[in-house]
C-alpha cells in the first residue's frame, strides 16, 4: 500500500531527473526526422510512423507499469524501465543506417519510456504530498515537459552543425540517462508494503470514478500531445522546403518553445478546477491550429513560432488538468492504473502528423488543419466535469 513517507522538499527530484531525461529520448528523436527522411530516402508519411511506432510501444508500458508499481514498489518498476529505455537509446544510436532498425529501437523506447511516465510521475506526486495542493502533477508535467523540450534543442543543433548527425544526440542522451538511473537509486520509496495481488489490467474506480473519467479526461486527452506533435512535425513536414537552410535546428528549436511554454503555463492551472482548464487549453490549441494552417497556406515558416507557444500551452495546460483529474478519481492504493491509462490516451495524439499526412493525400493540409480545429473545438464542447 501507498503511505505518506518522511521526505523533504526536494525529494521528489530525483525522480523528476529519470522524468526529464526520458522525455529528453522522447522527444529528441523529432529533431533527427528530416536527417533520416534525407538519408534514407524516406515517404513523407515515413517519419510520422517513425514517431507513432514509439506511441505504440508505450501503450503496454504505460499500461502495466503503474499497477506493478503498485503492487511491487515505484523503485521497482521506474528504475528497471529506465534501463530498457537507455539500451533503446544507445541502439538507435548504432542503427541509424536502417529503416527497421529505428523501428524496432523506437519501439522498444517506447516500452521503456511508458514504464518510467507511467509509474514516475505517481512517485513524484507522491513525494510532493506535503507541497502546496496540485504541486505534484505541475512538477511531474515540469520534468517531462523539461525534457521534451530541451531534448530536441539540443539534438537539433547537434545534427545541424556537428559531424555524426545521428550518432552524438544518442551518445548525450545515453550519457546523461544513465546518470540519472544511478542518481534515483537513492529515491525514497513510497509503497510501504506490497499491495494487493489484482489483475495487472485492473483499474480501481468505481462506477461515479469512470463516469467522471470518460466524461471530464477522455475526450481532452488525445490532443494533450496531439498539439506538439502537430506543432513540431506535423506542420515542419507541411512546409517542407520552405523551413529555410537551418531545418533541423529550427525544428529543435520549435520543439523547445513548445515545451517550454507547457513549463510556464504551470502557474495557469492553480487558478481553474482541471474541467476548466482543460477546456482552456483545447481551445488554445485550437486556435494554435488554425493559425498553423495560415502558416502552411502562405508558405510562412516564421509564423511557427507564433504557433509554438500557443500549442505549447494548450499542451502544458491539458497535461496538468488530466493529472488533477484522474489523482482526484484514484484510490489512494491504485493511482499507477489509471495514471497509465490517462498517458495511453494522451500519447494517441502521437499519431496525428501520420494521419495529418494521410489525409493531405485527398485534401489540402489547410483543409486538414481545419478539421483537426474542429474537432479539437468539439472535444472541449464535450468536456464534461465528473
Amino acid at each position: 500500500m501507498t503511505t505518506p513517507v518522511p521526505i523533504d522538499s526536494t525529494a521528489w527530484r530525483r525522480v523528476g531527473l529519470v522524468l526529464f531525461a526520458s522525455g529528453w529520448g522522447a522527444n529528441h528523436f523529432a529533431a533527427l526526422l528530416l536527417v533520416y527522411r534525407q538519408r534514407l530516402h524516406l515517404d513523407p508519411a515515413a517519419p510520422a510512423m517513425l514517431l507513432g511506432v514509439y506511441a505504440l510501444g508505450l501503450v503496454p508500458g504505460l499500461l502495466l507499469a503503474g499497477p506493478l508499481s503498485d503492487r511491487h514498489g515505484r523503485r521497482a518498476v521506474v528504475l528497471p524501465s529506465a534501463m530498457v529505455a537507455l539500451a533503446a537509446s544507445a541502439s538507435l544510436g548504432l542503427g541509424g543506417g536502417s529503416l527497421a532498425a529505428l523501428l524496432i529501437g523506437r519501439l522498444l523506447y517506447g516500452l521503456g519510456a511508458g514504464g518510467v511516465m507511467s509509474a514516475g510521475a505517481v512517485w513524484a506526486i507522491e513525494l510532493s504530498h506535503d507541497a502546496a495542493p496540485g504541486a505534484g502533477p505541475r512538477r511531474a508535467t515540469i520534468a517531462l515537459s523539461s525534457g521534451f523540450g530541451i531534448g530536441p534543442l539540443a539534438s537539433g543543433l547537434l545534427a545541424q552543425y556537428a559531424p555524426l548527425p545521428t550518432v552524438l544526440p544518442y551518445a548525450l542522451h545515453v550519457a546523461a540517462l544513465g546518470a540519472v538511473i544511478a542518481g534515483a537509486r537513492g529515491a525514497v520509496e513510497t509503497v510501504a508494503a506490497p499491495g494487493p495481488r489484482s489483475p495487472l489490467l485492473r483499474i480501481a474506480l468505481d462506477r461515479a470514478g469512470w463516469r467522471g473519467f470518460w466524461r471530464g479526461v477522455a475526450p481532452m486527452a488525445p490532443f494533450v500531445f496531439g498539439f506538439p506533435t502537430i506543432g513540431f512535425v506535423a506542420l515542419p513536414s507541411m512546409l517542407g522546403g520552405a523551413m529555410g537552410p537551418a531545418p533541423m535546428a529550427y525544428t529543435g528549436l520549435l520543439c523547445a518553445v513548445i515545451l517550454a511554454t507547457g513549463v510556464l503555463v504551470q502557474p495557469v492551472t492553480r487558478r481553474f478546477d482541471p474541467t476548466r482548464a482543460a477546456r482552456l487549453g483545447l481551445v488554445a490549441g485550437a486556435s494554435g491550429v488554425v493559425l498553423g494552417a495560415v502558416a502552411v497556406a502562405t508558405a510562412t515558416p516564421v509564423l511557427l513560432l507564433a504557433v509554438a507557444p500557443v500549442v505549447g500551452g494548450a499542451y502544458g495546460v491539458c497535461m496538468t488538468a488530466g493529472l488533477q483529474a484522474v489523482q482526484r478519481l484514484a484510490h489512494p492504493d491504485a493511482r499507477g492504473g489509471i495514471t497509465g491509462l490517462y498517458y495511453v490516451l494522451t500519447y494517441v495524439g502521437f499519431a496525428a502528423p501520420y494521419l495529418l499526412a494521410l489525409a493531405t493525400r485527398v485534401a489540402s493540409p489547410s483543409v486538414a488543419l481545419g478539421v483537426t480545429a474542429g474537432l479539437i473545438v468539439a472535444a472541449a464542447v464535450a468536456l464534461r466535469r465528473g
